[in-house]
């Protein structure tokens, strides 16, 4: 299962911003941040729309507020079913691709 390239290079973004924008000196301490993030994402994912997922994460990472483009946010909306799936059935490789860059 996979998404297509624009909702891809989306989900992408959302999941990089909140992935830079929470303090893993704070939350992982010696532990992986990369397990920690994949864990959080997959149990989001069980929302019902992309603004709860994004509620769900932000909130078990600590996050009480992050700059996010609702404009993104709806795109993914449109596609939920097929997203929230992806995610839930692939976490780890989205994961992967939200954090590819930040840490070159």
């Amino acid at each position: 299962m996979s998404l297509n390239e624009e909702i891809e290079k989306n989900l992408k973004k959302l999941l990089r911003t909140v992935y830079e924008s929470a303090d893993w000196r704070k939350i992982a301490g010696k532990r992986s941040r990369f397990d920690i993030f994949a864990h959080k994402i997959k149990a989001a994912s069980h929302q019902q729309s992309i603004s709860t997922f994004m509620e769900k994460l932000c909130h078990s990472l600590g996050l009480q507020s992050i700059q996010i483009d609702t404009v993104l946010v709806r795109r993914l909306e449109n596609e939920r079913d097929a997203v929230l799936k992806a995610v839930r059935k692939e976490t780890i490789y989205y994961m992967l691709l939200a954090v590819e860059e930040v840490n070159q």
